[in-house]
């Protein structure tokens, strides 16, 4: 990672190698144009999870009261909690960031200034993240309110959604950086995220599926977000919650570079 200021050039296109600074000031400039919508933004998507928590939770609660001994609108809460940080992610950095690259050409602009295509990139992650955070930790304070948190270890959930939040950025800015139409996101969201969605222990546990179903499931990152979410609002946090929030931070580390050097070919050339 380097450390020097924005000034230090645009021609840095390694993943890693990106200026702090630099990466602050893209987060600053996202920031002060997406705070006048930050309301309207994040009311669908708190709507649509607290939608999601009364019909499954009190709809289906009514018919399936428990799960692994725990009420089910307690279980499903910290899932669709997690989903809200998955989705907020990965809208800010396929949707909103194609058309920062496509049709405002804000990467264009930023990357002809002293950021680097690295500082521009990192710098949508971190707004991707943080953006996420909130959506996470606003529905986490509903369920305080509902009487959905059973642990004072809950107060670390935060932390793991923006663990989280950085690896759906990650995930959705890789897929930006290989498509060039907007319709190109029907895939990935009906192929990859709804399936993902769907089949993370969000809604029932992997416990009693075949091995190789198991397998899939874990190996899906919504999954160890979920989990470790669950872990730390019912009471159940162990050793195990940190490997998940440990696998989620991996995955990142290995994404991270991936979408600053595809976007440098495309950006620089």
């Amino acid at each position: 990672m380097s450390v020097a200021g924005p000034s230090s050039g645009r021609g840095r296109v390694s993943g890693y190698d990106f200026s702090p600074t630099g990466a602050f000031r893209m987060w600053q400039r996202n920031a002060t144009v997406g705070r006048k919508t930050l309301l309207t933004t994040l009311a669908p998507r708190f709507v649509e999870a607290i939608a999601y928590l009364a019909i499954m939770g009190l709809g289906l609660g009514t018919y399936l009261t428990q799960v692994d001994g725990t009420d089910y609108i307690d279980f499903i809460a910290p899932g669709v909690a997690a989903s809200a940080v998955m989705f907020g992610a990965v809208i800010e950095t396929t949707y909103n960031s194609f058309v920062r690259i496509h049709v405002r050409r804000v990467f264009e602009a930023a990357v002809s200034t002293p950021l680097s295509v690295g500082d521009v990139v990192v710098g949508e992650y971190l707004w991707a993240a943080t953006r996420a955070t909130i959506y996470g930790t606003v529905f986490l304070l509903v369920m305080a309110v509902f009487g959905l948190i059973h642990s004072p270890l809950a107060v670390f959930v935060p932390i793991v959604f923006v663990v989280g939040a950085l690896t759906f950025a990650v995930l959705g800015m890789l897929y930006t950086a290989y498509v060039s139409s907007l319709e190109h996101y029907n895939i990935f969201f009906t192929g990859i995220l709804t399936p993902m969605f769907l089949f993370s222990g969000v809604f029932f546990p992997f416990g009693d599926l075949p091995t190789w179903a198991q397998v899939v499931g874990w190996g899906l990152p919504l999954s160890h977000l979920v989990a470790a979410t669950r872990d730390l609002t019912l009471g159940g946090a162990d050793w195990l919650t940190g490997v998940h929030v440990a696998v989620l931070a991996a995955i990142t580390a290995v994404l991270f570079p991936l979408a600053p050097r595809r976007l440098s070919r495309v950006l620089l050339r």
